[in-house]
């Protein structure tokens, strides 16, 4: 059973993203799981999802989500911001992170919003390379 929040955001989705049936509405269910667990851990987001559906297969279902589809960034940021309803001025932040997964360098810059409670971010980068950046290796 869906409610009035699923079908407005449905049908918000709908306009930015050209996606088939089924993969719009993995992609609705996972934007009201992050609101409600505030993780992005597929694990915890699965718990999230409505229906009858085993936890595992909900685990599964997300899996196949982010494997098969690629959101363009540009549309999903204008969507992040048009649903933050930015009717005042908001702060920008622009952010280098940089850690290790095994031997495995993760840089990543990131361009984010500042709301009262967290950041949310809107475009980001993967650096190919540890350590500082310049303008002309972004």
């Amino acid at each position: 059973m869906f409610t009035a929040c699923h079908a407005a955001l449905m049908k918000t989705l709908c306009r930015q993203f050209r996606l088939g049936k089924s993969r719009l509405e993995t992609l609705a269910v996972l934007v009201m799981a992050l609101a409600q667990s505030r993780t992005v851990n597929l694990t915890h987001l699965a718990c999230h999802l409505p229906g009858q559906a085993t936890h595992a297969s909900g685990y599964r279902r997300l899996q196949r989500f982010f494997q098969h589809v690629q959101l363009e960034s540009d549309r999903l940021a204008l969507l992040v911001v048009s649903m933050l309803n930015l009717s005042r001025k908001k702060c920008l932040v622009l952010d280098r992170t940089n850690w290790k997964i095994g031997s495995t360098d993760v840089n990543i810059l990131m361009l984010a919003i500042v709301t009262r409670r967290f950041r949310v971010p809107l475009l980001w980068s993967m650096i190919g390379h540890q350590g500082c950046s310049d303008t002309d290796q972004c």
